[in-house]
């Protein structure tokens, strides 16, 4: 009998090696990797399609399909590409399909937030052979390689007539990454195949399944049940239990994920969102008025976010970056608790009884998110601004959002390109219908802010560039075109047995799980 369990064990455990089951907060909304800049569809993106660059765990800047990258003058940037990478068809790689991506990338029909704000500074596209590609611009583009590594590559023989529809029934999504697409079920799983013609090292697991399971709790669960070999999105109640439990582990790294609130611009006069006490529209939108945002702003007890709610998993902020990337604010000083001079700026704002406000967030899109929302509607309420709370699902939240549907929103964005231009660009940036705002889901805009931003991401040394940055994040921090909260700590947890690399930008890969060294 004991030779005949060892034989069983013998042959289940390279089986059960092969597969891997991943519980995630949230599931990409597509397969097609160009349809929306949000952290789960790249996470999904970065196990199929693969970027000119990448980032690193840590965010360091690495090749991908680029080999090297090399800037031609001042205004133009040659990518030497890889040799010998094919298709997951069997069709070469070549600069072509490059010049097709960064066509399609800013023009996806319906994208709720497109990829055109990385590609911004290009102007012209140059096949110089094969595996070279040249990238054009009106002016020096120091960030572009760093911007890049955002943006996916697909096929042009693939996708060329190929809308998103087709990336996500699998007819389309054919990429050159480390795995196939084998199906995608909105809403309820994506199932993963080793792509065996890899270029690079072949990834570990055979089969990778990454299951939705939104509730927090449940997700702890399913992994504790065996249910789940992974988990991301940790809740930060569930940390303390699962860091102590002999059956699983817990790997953690900063994170670059900023918590916000975003104040509306848009409306001028009355908002629906917005009412007196006594239930009658206000003549002008209150939030627009910087003495009401600083109120807002006062009335937040950070610290006590970070240690009560997010149980520590968390660094209080106020400002976009973490300190020490470039264009954060080395002396920016974590926002006072004052409830009382919130009272005092919303008396001199000209709402000494406060108003009444209507705060959306949403249910499954961020760690602790419906918390750390209950939390400051009660705070904010305590200084007179009596906020109801109108949480909905994140399938029905970003769609609203992003139209500007809104008064107050909670968000959250990730600064993948670890330095402060990305969030310039894409968030903080006047929106114009391109290239700007794209991200900007609020309606603020500054044009002191757009300008230094224009100047400083076309600066080629890097102090001054950094030191331009910091000027145009010191007018987003001062104005509070949105409010700022915390920086997570970035958290997954696996059964014993297994590692996961944890990375900077809270991407869960499968290609970050492999089996721990034996003791």
């Amino acid at each position: 009998m004991r030779r005949l369990v060892l034989a069983f064990l013998l042959l289940a455990g390279p089986v059960s090696a092969q597969n891997l089951r991943i519980g995630v907060a949230a599931l990409a909304t597509s397969a097609d990797p160009q349809f929306y800049n949000l952290a789960a569809n790249n996470s999904l993106a970065n196990h199929i399609f693969g970027r000119l660059t990448q980032r690193g765990p840590d965010g360091t800047l690495q090749p991908d399909l680029a080999l090297n990258w090399t800037p031609v003058g001042d205004t133009a940037w040659d990518f030497h590409l890889r040799p010998g990478v094919m298709w997951q068809d069997g069709t070469p790689f070549t600069a072509d399909d490059v010049a097709f991506s960064f066509t399609r990338a800013p023009n996806v029909p319906n994208s709720p937030s497109n990829f055109a704000g990385m590609l911004r500074a290009v102007t012209k596209m140059e096949a110089i052979d094969p595996l070279t590609i040249r990238l054009h611009t009106a002016r020096p583009a120091p960030n572009l390689p760093g911007d890049l590594a955002i943006v996916s590559i697909i096929s042009r023989h693939a996708g060329e007539n190929a809308a998103t529809d087709a990336y996500d029934s699998n007819r389309a999504a054919i990429g050159t990454g480390p795995y196939k697409l084998e199906q995608f079920v909105r809403g309820d799983r994506v199932v993963l195949v080793r792509n065996e013609s890899y270029w690079g090292p072949h990834a570990t697991w055979a089969h990778v399944t990454l299951r939705l399971i939104a509730n927090p709790a449940a997700r702890s669960a399913a992994l504790l049940a065996g249910d789940v070999d992974a988990i991301d999105a940790i809740p930060a109640s569930d940390l303390p239990g699962l860091r102590s439990d002999r059956r699983v582990s817990v790997w953690e790294a900063p994170g670059l994920r900023v918590m916000y609130l975003a104040p509306d611009f848009t409306r001028e006069g009355s908002d629906p969102d917005i009412t007196g006490n006594d239930g009658k529209p206000l003549p002008t939108n209150p939030l627009r008025d910087l003495r009401v945002r600083q109120a807002l702003s006062l009335a937040i007890d950070r610290k006590a976010l970070v240690t009560r709610v997010m149980v520590d998993a968390a660094t209080a902020t106020g400002q976009w970056l973490p300190t020490g990337l470039p264009g954060s604010l080395p002396d920016h000083a974590v926002p006072a608790y004052d409830p009382a001079a919130a009272r005092h700026l919303l008396a001199e704002a000209g709402y000494p009884d406060g108003f009444h406000l209507v705060f959306h967030a949403p249910t499954d899109r961020y760690i602790n998110g419906p918390a750390v929302a209950q939390a400051v509607a009660g705070m904010w309420t305590r200084i007179g601004v009596q906020t109801q709370l109108d949480m909905m699902p994140g399938a029905l939240y970003g769609p609203r959002g992003v139209k500007h549907g809104f008064a107050m929103g909670e968000w959250s964005w990730s600064n993948g390109t670890a330095e402060a231009g990305y969030a310039l660009v894409n968030v903080l940036g006047t929106q114009n219908g391109t290239d700007r705002g794209v991200s900007n889901v609020n309606g603020y805009g500054n044009a002191k802010l757009d300008a230094l931003t224009d100047q400083a991401l076309a600066t080629i040394d890097a102090d001054q560039r950094n030191a331009l940055l910091r000027q145009a994040m010191t007018i987003a921090v001062d104005e509070l075109g949105d409010i700022p909260l915390f920086h997570y700590k970035n958290a997954w947890a696996t059964r014993a047995g297994l590692k996961f690399e944890a990375r900077s930008d809270d991407l869960t890969m499968a290609t970050s799980v492999t089996p721990a060294p034996s003791p």
